[in-house]
């Protein structure tokens, strides 16, 4: 058995290199993830940051008009994918 390693581009699977492959050969084709997934954790963790960020970015005050566009928009019973 023989190993090569390749990417995966564009729907076709790459060489890293130039292999001899004899024609008609049987190939094993293992998938490597090298990605992580994301946690929910972390996930919530980015979101909490992005919004601190975000709000220690604002150096105005809200107007009156804020409380009630929040008040008609506002629906904690919602769900949030975080």
């Amino acid at each position: 058995m023989q190993a090569y390693r390749a990417r995966f581009e564009r729907g076709r699977i790459v060489p890293l290199g130039n292999p001899t492959i004899p024609e008609g050969s049987e190939i094993i084709l293992t998938i490597l993830d090298t990605s992580v997934p994301e946690s929910p954790l972390d996930k919530q963790r980015r979101a909490i940051d992005r919004f601190l960020e975000d709000m220690s970015a604002c150096d105005e005050p809200l107007g009156p008009e804020f409380d009630s566009v929040v008040g008609q928009r506002m629906n904690l019973s919602r769900e949030v994918d975080l």
